[in-house]
């Protein structure tokens, strides 16, 4: 009796564990304004923009910042003013404490000659000493003239970096994702950002994995990640595992790099894979292994003679299944386990054309759950 047999080949099996989330951006940048109390005038981008670093993302009502550096102007000439009549009333007090001084010192060589009196020696004395209180005081009028003329220059510096930052620029470069800001609105620190950036654009896959799966997940592991609308998946890296398990869902956070994110958004559903494990066993049609009372079978021909070899399955996916163990490298396996078959019924093996090429080259890529052996 003919019967329709696959040749056992061992292969390169690579396990993957199956991942569903979304895109997300690798790095999300707020953006706040410095400016504090004041209403937004004018908003320049919308979500979905790429923008450069620096560039305007809104401007604000700068309406009392321009008034008072109107009346700054007119303060800082009036202090520039200030110091110039301090500075002269120095000159001044500078040349009548010299004069006093002269006017003293000759008076001393003269006296003990008896060409001045006491009296006027006295009366230079005093003079030459309120030249100097003079000259004291007005050293410090001017170094109060320069202080305030200091302050109001260091006012106009503060409102005109206000001004500057009236416009709120972007501080790196990337797609918009979000915008808060609102003609009118008053700026808060406390508020939300008025934008999201995503820096530079980067996108990557965010998937929550069980916990049976996310102890056996490693970072650098290769992965695959599908998107509707694409035609083809996209290879990408496991970058980042979460420190811990959520207690309540019992699951935890992955994020896989793509090799290629250009033209992708934010909060795409896609389904993906991550390469968990490889090794070398030995794959078969599902409808080779028999399963009865939680034992795997297998009928193998040997010698033109059936027989019956427990196996140890692995994984499970897409028809085919992973043999751990009972079944040798070049061991011929009945396609289809059936209730026909008898132990020790003679037969003619007959290899089919389609499974020539399966025993070597079979679908190596298998995708298990948290329970090896099981379909998704």
């Amino acid at each position: 009796m003919p019967v329709t047999v696959v040749v056992a080949r061992q292969t390169d099996v690579t396990e993957r564990l199956p991942v569903v989330g979304s895109l997300a951006a690798r790095e999300e940048v707020q953006v706040y304004s410095s400016v504090q109390g004041q209403a937004i005038e004018q908003i320049l981008v919308e979500v979905g923009q790429h923008v450069a670093k620096g560039e305007a993302l809104a401007v604000l009502d700068m309406t009392v910042a321009r008034m008072l550096l109107d009346k700054n102007s007119v303060s800082i000439m009036r202090a520039k003013t200030a110091v110039s009549v301090e500075a002269s009333r120095l000159d001044v007090a500078l040349v009548s404490e010299a004069e006093a001084r002269k006017i003293l010192e000759r008076s001393r060589a003269l006296q003990p000659k008896g060409a001045v009196s006491q009296q006027v020696l006295d009366e230079h004395q005093n003079a030459h000493a309120r030249a100097v209180a003079e000259l004291g005081l007005a050293r410090q009028s001017l170094a109060l003239a320069e202080a305030d003329a200091e302050l109001v220059a260091r006012e106009r510096k503060e409102i005109e970096l206000t001004i500057e930052r009236s416009t709120v620029r972007a501080p790196e470069a990337g797609l918009v994702l979000k915008r808060t800001a609102r003609i009118g609105a008053m700026t808060s620190g406390s508020a939300d950002p008025l934008f999201v950036i995503a820096r530079d654009a980067v996108m990557e896959f965010v998937a929550q994995v069980t916990e049976t799966s996310f102890v056996r997940l490693q970072e650098g592991m290769r992965a695959v990640v599908t998107l509707p609308g694409r035609d083809r998946p996209i290879g990408g890296t496991l970058r980042l595992s979460a420190a811990q398990l959520d207690p309540a869902t019992r699951s935890g956070e992955v994020r896989i790099e793509l090799d290629d994110d250009q033209g992708l958004r934010p909060g795409v559903f896609a389904r993906g894979s991550i390469n968990a494990s490889s090794r070398n066993n030995i794959l078969l049609p599902g409808s080779a292994v028999k399963t009865s009372s939680g034992q795997n079978s297998v009928f193998i021909v040997k010698d033109g003679v059936v027989g019956v070899r427990k196996v140890t399955v692995g994984a499970r996916q897409d028809g085919f299944v992973e043999i751990v163990g009972g079944v040798s490298d070049g061991e011929m396996i009945v396609l289809k386990s059936g209730g026909f078959l008898k132990t020790q019924e003679r037969v003619r093996p007959v290899i089919t054309a389609s499974d020539r090429p399966l025993a070597g080259n079979m679908a190596a890529h298998l995708q298990t759950t948290d329970h090896e052996g099981t379909l998704q």
